[in-house]
């Protein structure tokens, strides 16, 4: 599998986190919102300036900077 951002990824995709390359305070704040290794994330949108995505139920908004800093795998369809 190829690992990439979360902000290079498409609509429609789903993908799983395998790592947050962020300080201490964002990957707590990451955590909260149930995104951390292991966890399955839907892409929602993804545009000029947010990431769009489904966690754990919820729907969340990150900046392209935040999800720049969230590395995922592709998950087979």
């Amino acid at each position: 599998m190829e690992m990439m951002s979360l902000s290079d990824t498409a609509a429609g995709d789903v993908v799983k986190v395998v790592e947050i390359d962020a300080g201490r305070g964002l990957k707590l704040r990451l955590e909260q919102l149930g995104l951390f290794p292991g966890s399955l994330i839907e892409v929602l949108s993804n545009n000029r300036g947010h990431v769009l995505i489904k966690a754990q139920g919820a729907v969340i908004s990150l900046s392209k900077g935040i999800a720049s800093k969230v590395l995922v795998d592709k998950v087979q369809q």
